[in-house]
């Protein structure tokens, strides 16, 4: 039984001190099923039953009782659950309007019910709605999204094995290669990969299917990060606001976060220079989000790179799909960049 507020909107609260007569008529006008009990005690005092005293139609075909007036309810349905005799004995005898929802296995149906003690004391007034298929659909929509979520966590599962196998073959292949710019892009594609097969790791370690926590994913990024570089004396500073975020926004944030960290660890520094790469994110003004990967090295060199291209287009197709363009600033002191898009 779920007790809800009496003020809920939905069921109608019959005015109270009404004739018999005012009774029939306003009943009358119910969509909802309608009827008028007095409970039955024991010597005790303690309720054993409720007779039925007046009802409009639709309480019959709500109920499926017919011809119910001045019988029982257990003389109406002998296997009635002891529940529904508690609460009414409760509402009439103390005084408690009450508003909850309720199956009965011996009728077979759900209900809807508000209940109200009435004049003279050991009667109340029932309004109740049949909410049986309303029930079984909501069932049957809980129970398609659970298989939902189940076959979607199984397939995170699979995706996070397969980039899994994906990485290590990667791995191989690297380590198979002299050192040189053939290695050193597998070895950059390894780090996306792996990017992404963190995303799914985390989804799968966490229990979620669809978001992730942002502190927890980035933070396991730059520790990788960090530990690939072989440098004590570069440190990464990641200042994440905990939030949920959906994949859809977390796979691309990952992804840039990967690549913006792993250029300034890898250029922004030279061989004996110590240095700190700071990644933040948090809310900005407008309600969206800011990411800003932040270096103190000796800035962007005017030579491009031979792979500086590839990079620069992963990052701006990433903030592309997040809605966004990244903003690049640098000079001698380091560089920074910075990324608005919306959280939607």
């Amino acid at each position: 039984m779920r007790p809800r507020d009496e003020g809920d909107a939905g069921l109608t609260k019959m005015p109270l001190h009404l004739t018999p007569q005012e009774v029939d008529t306003f009943i009358g006008f119910l969509d909802d099923g309608f009827c008028i009990c007095e409970i039955i005690t024991d010597a005790e005092g303690r309720p054993v039953d409720y007779r039925f005293l007046q009802m409009n139609p639709q309480f019959e075909e709500m109920t499926g009782l017919h011809g119910a007036r001045g019988r029982t309810a257990l003389e109406m349905v002998p296997d009635l659950e002891h529940v529904w005799i508690e609460t009414y004995g409760r509402i009439a005898l103390e005084g408690q309007s009450q508003r909850f929802q309720q199956s009965s296995e011996a009728m077979g149906r759900h209900f809807d019910v508000y209940a109200a003690p009435i004049e003279p004391y050991g009667r109340f007034a029932i309004q109740f709605r049949d909410i049986t298929e309303t029930t079984r659909v909501e069932a049957e929509r809980e129970a398609a999204l659970a298989e939902a979520q189940h076959l979607l966590a199984e397939l995170n599962h699979r995706v996070m094995n397969s980039l899994g196998t994906i990485s290590s073959i990667i791995a191989m292949e690297s380590r198979a290669r002299e050192e040189g710019e053939g290695r050193q892009a597998l070895r950059r594609i390894h780090a996306r990969v792996q990017a992404v097969a963190n995303l799914y790791r985390r989804l799968n370690a966490s229990g979620s299917t669809d978001s992730v926590c942002t502190r927890d994913y980035l933070d396991q990024i730059t520790d990788g990060l960090a530990a690939s570089i072989g440098r004590e004396d570069i440190r990464i500073e990641a200042r994440i606001t905990p939030m949920r975020l959906s994949t859809r926004i977390a796979v691309p944030l990952g992804l840039i976060v990967n690549e913006l960290v792993t250029n300034s660890l890898k250029y922004a520094f030279g061989p004996d220079a110590p240095g700190t790469v700071t990644v933040t994110l948090d809310h900005d003004e407008t309600g969206g989000l800011r990411l800003e990967v932040r270096d103190d090295g000796h800035g962007l060199d005017p030579q491009p790179r031979s792979d500086s291209g590839i990079g620069q287009k992963l990052v701006r197709a990433f903030a592309t799909q997040l809605g966004g363009d990244p903003v690049i600033e640098s000079g001698p002191g380091g560089t920074v960049v910075s990324l608005r898009f919306p959280n939607v």
